[in-house]
């Protein structure tokens, strides 16, 4: 249990049993004028905090809130991080007392990330951090709430330093841009709109002429190597680990924190966990395999009709051109399985904005 960082000096470590609200938080800066303003005193009174970390309390509590709407909503998604983390779970949530019966009306489900801080380690770096169960990776997070109002409360008892990323712009948060440490993420989130493209050739018609031209001529090149493509060999998945590793010591060989995501082996088991758990959902691994050998590998979930395009590794530097064909391999596919959106997930990446993606900002919290 994460109980190095003390919380407050008005809330004890340990909160495995309920203790009352401490409403003394409520006029502690930053938060007290936004809370005086809206009301927030008599709500508080009638609450107690407690915190539930158990493995079959915590996939309750999951199962129960989530909305399932999209792919990073579901447990098996998020026990898969779990399992290649094995972070603490701190389930804080908040309990409302309904004559003899306690009523949950608010959980914020967190891990605490106890990676130890590097000398080079910047102030956002997630290490000695609470974060959302799963990690600050998932998108599309939301609070698990009765109701949306309940979430300064539940924010301004929680656990500091605090980092909640991606959380989901939903219109019933818009409330919270004017509660501190509230904000849009700075990164854009990317997505295409498949319902009125059904053909690769209408896709690239949306784009401008010398994007098209571009993305055609790449394309072409490595369709003149005779390619073969190989769709869900699950081995695969290894070699997606050592493209992406050989293209970041490439582009940055003397600038060893920016590396691939999977120098780290908890990543790597991470994946491996999304391919073995792929049961409420569809996993999609799409390979590029010129003169026998890998090229390129994709990585995608598929759930209620959105793919969501999560990783890929390829060998640029062998092959000019076949990241923009392992790319347009994804939207193909996308297409046959009768999906409706690709998730191109947050980050540019250096090619989402010339690709005429469309894009929102998710939210983000931080204390």
């Amino acid at each position: 249990m994460p109980a190095k960082i003390p919380f407050s000096k008005y809330l004890p470590n340990n909160l495995s049993h309920a203790i009352p609200y401490p409403i003394k938080l409520l006029d502690e800066e930053p938060f007290s004028d936004f809370l005086e303003k809206n009301g927030y005193l008599s709500l508080s009174r009638k609450l107690t905090l407690k915190v539930f970390s158990s493995p079959p309390e915590i996939q309750e509590i999951w199962q129960q809130w989530t909305r399932d709407s999209s792919v990073f909503d579901l447990w098996n998604v998020r026990k898969s991080f779990w399992g290649g983390y094995h972070f603490d779970p701190y389930f804080w949530t908040i309990i409302k007392q309904k004559g003899t019966r306690e009523e949950v009306i608010g959980v914020l489900p967190l891990w605490f990330n106890a990676n130890k801080r590097l000398p080079t380690d910047t102030a956002d770096c997630d290490s000695q951090k609470y974060v959302w169960f799963g990690s600050n990776w998932p998108e599309d997070n939301i609070f698990f709430v009765k109701d949306a109002e309940l979430i300064p409360l539940l924010l301004t008892a929680a656990p500091k330093p605090l980092e909640l990323a991606c959380i989901k712009p939903l219109s019933d948060y818009n409330f919270l841009l004017e509660f501190p440490g509230f904000a849009n993420e700075e990164e854009k989130k990317y997505f295409l709109d498949l319902s009125k493209i059904s053909t690769l050739d209408d896709y690239l018609a949306i784009l401008k002429k010398k994007k098209r031209y571009n993305l055609r001529r790449d394309r072409k090149r490595i369709l003149s190597l005779n390619p073969q493509i190989i769709i869900n060999q699950s081995s695969h998945l290894e070699e997606l680990f050592n493209l992406s590793i050989k293209r970041f010591r490439e582009i940055f060989p003397d600038e060893p924190d920016d590396q691939s995501a999977f120098e780290d082996f908890r990543r790597k088991n991470v994946f491996r966990n999304l391919l073995k758990n792929a049961t409420d959902y569809q996993a999609r691994l799409i390979s590029t395999i010129v003169n026998g050998k890998i090229e390129s590998v994709e990585f995608g979930l598929v759930y209620k009709k959105t793919y969501y395009a999560l990783n890929s590794g390829a060998d640029i530097s062998r092959y000019s051109g076949i990241g923009v064909f392992s790319n347009l391999l994804v939207l193909e596919d996308a297409l046959s399985l009768g999906c409706n959106k690709i998730d191109f997930l947050e980050g540019d990446n250096n090619w989402k904005d010339s690709w005429h993606l469309q894009h929102i900002y998710q939210y983000q919290f931080i204390k």
